[in-house]
């Protein structure tokens, strides 16, 4: 029980970390997305808009947390893996 336990510990810090890293990721390279996808007329305002959608990101986040709980908790880990 133990060793499951912490076999489900070590997984879900993997997984946290790696979800931050990316996000650093993203914040980090925000500039270059701005001016990448974004009108480069304003560079602040392309920022500002990068930050959004990493805003908007980090925001959904529950929210998808809710519904893929739900599909998993329904009707199985494997069936919301493959949503």
């Amino acid at each position: 029980e133990n060793k499951r336990l912490a076999r489900v510990i070590a997984a879900s810090m993997v997984g946290n970390v790696l979800e931050w890293f990316d996000f650093g990721v993203f914040a980090y390279f925000a500039p270059q997305v701005g001016n990448r996808f974004f009108p480069p007329t304003d560079s602040a305002s392309a920022l500002l808009n990068a930050f959004a959608v990493f805003g908007g990101a980090f925001f959904i986040r529950p929210l998808g947390g809710v519904i893929f709980g739900h599909i998993g908790d329904t009707y199985g880990r494997k069936r919301a893996l493959t949503v």
